[in-house]
């Protein structure tokens, strides 16, 4: 009994020390695992913190580089402009083939296409950067979401275990056991994401930085660049001397080939000052001082006329950066070498037509003799048409005129009398107008001498008038004026000259036609090119076939300008591929937008929207070009990334591993890893559903054999596998169809979107153009009234009301286009919608679907009109 006892007491006492040993190691677990889950949050919190900082840097980065982009787009924009414009050369060389020799743009090559190219390639480094960059903060943002929720799992286990601890007391340390091999297996795998994450991503910040630094040198090399050809671009279009434009030779006028090249490169609008005026009077030095030069348009001393034809001289405007200045020194009209002085009345007529401020300039006074002398001005209407239905030589409505006639300046040279009128001081304007009042009377030599005033005041409705004192008194001095220094002219002269030049660089306007189109340099040179070839073939020039020439022209380029805007703008805001067709079809209407609005902005008269058609069908076939770019570039991507993950399964299948009892259900678990891991593959692109079911529909072959090979399985096993998988087949087919046809849904909507667009800014352009319409009637009816009321007060109560007729038709005209305007516009736009959706690709030419998109983008503009 006592040896009994002894041994129950020695295995009481043995399972006290072990259930006293148990305790401590359970204790010690349990604080083992606590110190896991503070690691495990600790290291949140330092996945947190770098997450945080890598995003605050990765932003830095990005904002970085698409400002070095802009700056470099900027430059290279320029750049591009100045390469157009470098023919524009002068006698002397062409400064911009020397800015390219120069230290500023030395080792560069002579275009900028190799520069292109290594921007494209930087630009594409850093797109695939930034999405290898977006990736990763995927992957963080998912390894944040996974420790989260695995501390809730664990929290759910720790609970749990205590229930189940406590009700199996034996198992309370191997549960604890198992839960700290647990935590310990994903603090190490966590720890090693993050460090792999944590090079990964500092590799990308030193790639980005690389591109930086790249990216940087190309910026200052461009600005060298830049500078070089900003000096050369000044010494081109501040011509060191006038050069030619149009050519008076043997009484034939021509036109200066090289001049026209001049103008073809100056894409700013042009402000046209041009001067007429006697022979010998000194325009060329007046003009040379608007060109802020002594030297230049030559200034003769003797009786000869210096200057022949028309010479041009193109300046950068003092003031206005965005126009060009054009200066165009006329031959001296009444020169008596002359043996016909046709060309006189050719010359002064071309001076009109070209120049938006119309100078002439005479001597002493504004006297009869001086007005006789201005006989040319009453041939306008018989040398110029508005109109190709105009019949030649009978004269048109001076209203007409107006609308694109320039503003008029005469200047007097060597003014010596005192501005007054009946005692009273007067202004140069003034006695410009007290000058062109019509003389009382009836015969025939007051008719003549009132022709010039009346005309003067019909067709130039803003006029100026500036007086001028002699340069100098000296006579050998003014024989050799244009090598005086300022200091040594009169101050009277200088002033006046300074007053003349500010009018002229403040208030001269950009040349314009009628409806106020803008013409820029090259489209100054097509009016050269039109008028002369109307002259020489015997024809009077006629603006409106001036401006369908100009139409055509300018039309023509601003679809080019438009589509290549488009696809520049596509290139650079699509990440290829595309997520969805319809991320791509929404940067499309962006970029559509845009393109749309330039060809608006730059072309005109074009009444049946040809070019704008044109442009609807270039436009579609980049947009088109895109799009199978989008789906090739997916196709390529989405083949590697799966032909990648199937390796694999295609190894094991090779192998035989598959072709064994149970062979079936470990096949189809290795195809279903593949599909699952393909599907978590990022930026697959349009494609990514058809690759997937190639892939699969490639692999029903083999899944039927391992499935007959599988003994596992009864006849009635395999008979359902193979219903299933042609169930599954069939849906995956129809996911692909739905999923085609909705593709094809969009590129309809993208086409209803597209045509709506483009009525929508047709419409507003239309409007702004009838309202510009509606301001020149206005403007021409204010100076009809104006006509009729200096009439009626100078005593020619007859002529003003014979005015009466023209401004009964002008209110009416203006009452028209008042209340007509709205419906006018919309017959016009519904005859552009039948023309626009006419030009649509493919399916969308078919009726039904042409008639709904024109039905619906009809519902919108009509709310509208």
């Amino acid at each position: 009994m006592t040896e009994e006892r002894r041994e129950r007491e020695r295995t009481s006492t043995a399972e006290q020390d072990k259930r006293e040993t148990s305790g401590e190691e359970k204790v010690l677990l349990k604080q083992h695992v606590k110190k896991l889950q503070h690691k495990l949050v600790n290291q949140e919190n330092v996945f947190q913190g770098f997450r945080a900082k890598m995003t605050l840097e990765i932003r830095e980065k990005k904002k970085l580089l698409r400002n070095m982009e802009e700056r470099i787009e900027a430059i290279e924009s320029f750049l591009g402009i100045t390469k157009k414009r470098k023919t524009c050369c002068v006698k002397n060389g062409d400064p911009l083939r020397d800015a390219e020799k120069s230290p500023a743009g030395a080792g560069e090559p002579a275009n900028l296409e190799a520069a292109q190219r290594e921007k494209e390639l930087l630009l594409q480094k850093m797109m695939e950067l930034e999405r290898r960059l977006d990736d990763h903060e995927r992957i963080l943002e998912e390894l944040r979401s996974r420790m989260t929720d695995g501390g809730r799992e664990m929290e759910t286990t720790s609970a749990g275990d205590k229930g189940e601890a406590s009700a199996f007391p034996g198992r309370e340390k191997e549960l604890l056991e198992q839960h700290a091999k647990a935590l310990q297996q994903d603090l190490e795998d966590q720890e090693e994401a993050f460090q792999r994450f944590r090079a990964q991503m500092i590799e990308e910040i030193r790639e980005i930085e690389t591109a930086q630094r790249q990216m940087d040198e190309r910026i200052k090399i461009l600005e060298e660049i830049l500078l070089g050809y900003q000096v050369a671009m000044a010494s081109a279009l501040n011509m060191t001397d006038p050069i030619c434009l149009i050519e008076n030779n043997n009484e034939l006028l021509s036109v200066n080939q090289e001049a026209l090249e001049i103008l073809e490169k100056i894409s700013q609008p042009v402000v046209v000052v041009a001067i007429v005026g006697l022979y010998r009077t000194g325009k060329s030095y007046l003009m040379n001082r608007l060109a802020g030069r002594n030297h230049g348009f030559r200034v003769g001393s003797t009786v000869q006329s210096e200057t022949k034809g028309i010479w041009m001289w193109c300046v950068p405007h003092p003031s206005k950066p965005d126009r060009t200045l054009v200066l165009l020194d006329t031959e001296g009209l009444g020169d008596v070498e002359k043996g016909d002085s046709k060309n006189d009345s050719w010359i002064f007529a071309l001076a009109v037509l070209l120049s938006s401020v119309f100078v002439y300039n005479s001597t002493n006074t504004i006297n009869h003799q001086a007005l006789e002398q201005l006989h040319y001005v009453t041939e306008l209407t018989k040398l110029i048409r508005t109109t190709s239905s105009a019949i030649s030589g009978e004269a048109e409505d001076s209203a007409k005129f107006v609308s694109f006639f320039p503003d008029f300046v005469w200047t007097v040279r060597d003014f010596m009398l005192e501005l007054e009128l009946d005692g009273y001081p007067i202004t140069e304007d003034e006695y410009l107008e007290n000058a062109l009042k019509l003389i009382p009377g009836w015969n025939p030599n007051i008719q003549n001498s009132n022709m010039p005033r009346e005309c003067i005041r019909k067709f130039f409705p803003k006029r100026k008038c500036f007086v001028f004192d002699r340069p100098t008194n000296n006579r050998q001095q003014l024989l050799h004026i244009e090598e005086l220094p300022d200091d040594q002219l009169d101050r009277n002269f200088l002033e006046q000259s300074k007053n003349f030049c500010s009018y002229i660089f403040d208030h001269a306007k950009t040349k314009t036609l009628s409806d106020g189109i803008t013409v820029t340099g090259g489209g100054l040179a097509t009016l050269v090119e039109t008028y002369l070839e109307a002259i020489n073939s015997g024809e009077v020039p006629c603006l409106e076939n001036a401006v369908v020439t100009l139409a055509e022209r300018e039309n023509a380029a601003a679809v080019q300008k438009a589509a290549d805007l488009y696809s520049d703008r596509m290139a650079r805001l699509l990440s290829l591929p595309t997520d969805t067709f319809l991320e791509l079809l929404e940067v499309h209407a962006a970029c559509e937008k845009e393109a749309i609005a330039v060809f608006m902005e730059r072309s005109f008269k074009d009444d049946k929207q040809e070019f704008q058609k044109k442009l609807v069908v270039l436009i579609e076939k980049i947009k088109e070009d895109f799009l199978l770019k989008n789906e090739d570039t997916s196709l390529k991507y989405c083949q590697a990334e799966l032909k990648k993950l199937s390796e694999p399964l295609m190894t094991s299948i090779s192998r035989g591993t598959f072709f064994v009892p149970g062979g079936h259900g470990l096949y189809l678990n290795a195809k279903n890893k593949v599909e699952e891991d393909y599907k978590l593959v990022p930026k697959k692109g349009v494609k990514a559903t058809e690759v997937l079911q190639s892939f699969l529909r490639s692999q029903e072959e083999t899944e039927v054999a391992i499935l007959q090979a599988d003994k596992a399985l009864t006849d009635g096993d395999k008979a359902i596998a193979v219903e299933c998988a042609k169930t599954q087949a069939a849906e995956r087919e129809q996911e692909l169809l739905r999923e085609k046809q909705k593709e094809e849904d969009q590129k309809m909507e993208a086409q209803q979107r597209s045509l709506q667009e483009n009525i929508d800014q047709l419409k507003e352009k239309m409007d702004k153009e009838r309202e510009s319409h509606l301001r020149q009637q206005e403007t021409m009816l204010e100076h009809k009234l104006k006509m009729q009321e200096e009439l009626l007060t100078e005593g020619f109560k007859k002529e003003a009301e014979e005015l009466n007729k023209e401004i009964d038709e002008l209110k009416e005209s203006i009452e028209v286009t008042k209340s007509g305007g709205s419906l006018n516009v919309s017959r016009i736009l519904d005859v552009a919608s039948i023309a626009l959706v006419a030009v649509l690709p493919g399916p969308y030419k078919v009726v039904g679907m042409g008639v709904k998109l024109l039905n619906d983008a009809f519902k919108k503009t009509d709310n509208s009109v």
